[in-house]
């Protein structure tokens, strides 16, 4: 579903109405700034709301999910699966992202949990954190960031895909790892660190 027609569609039937998104958010019982994100294309409302969304713009679910008008003389049976297949489509969506978010946040608690364990297994020093964190953990990340990167992008070009960015974040990874190594060279031929062996 086009984010952007559905956006005009809604904020189209909204005025059609002589309603403020504070009106329809109140309706819906969601905030005045969902409305926004939706109006803007910026998000969908969740699959549950659709079919109160439609009762308060005043339009069919067929309608609001093809995002136009549709005449019921006109009405298809190939019209009717394609509103059908757009809502399945649309459901699928919400919930794919409701998962990432879910291990994003997974993800982003297990960081920092092993960040704080780390960092009370050092005893809190600074200096060892920073060279754990630059001379280690970057550059395992770096290298095995353009490892990876590096195979999908053969793997995408093997396919006809393009790889042309993937290709360059790969590169990146390797330039990350020579920074850090020339760094560790400068500071130690300076005096400031040990140098690499």
């Amino acid at each position: 579903m086009d984010s952007q027609k559905f956006g005009t569609f809604i904020a189209q039937c909204r005025k059609d109405k002589k309603m403020t998104q504070s009106d329809l958010a109140a309706k819906l019982n969601v905030t005045d700034k969902a409305i926004s994100r939706w109006e803007r294309g910026v998000g969908f409302p969740d699959i549950n709301t659709i079919e109160p969304l439609a009762a308060a713009l005043d339009v069919s679910v067929a309608e609001l999910m093809k995002s136009e008008r549709i005449d019921e003389s006109e009405m298809s049976i190939a019209m009717n699966n394609e509103i059908v297949n757009n809502a399945l489509n649309f459901a699928e969506e919400q919930i794919q992202q409701e998962r990432k978010s879910v291990l994003s946040i997974i993800g982003c608690l297990t960081v920092a949990i092993i960040f704080i364990l780390y960092l009370d297994n050092i005893g809190w020093r600074l200096d060892t954190f920073l060279f754990t964190v630059v001379g280690i953990i970057l550059p395992l990340i770096a290298i095995l960031s353009f490892l990876v990167l590096l195979g999908y992008a053969i793997y995408r070009k093997c396919k006809g895909q393009s790889c042309h960015q993937t290709f360059l974040i790969a590169l990146a990874g390797l330039g990350i790892v020579a920074l850090i190594f020339g760094a560790f060279m400068l500071a130690g031929t300076l005096g400031l660190g040990p140098v690499p062996q």
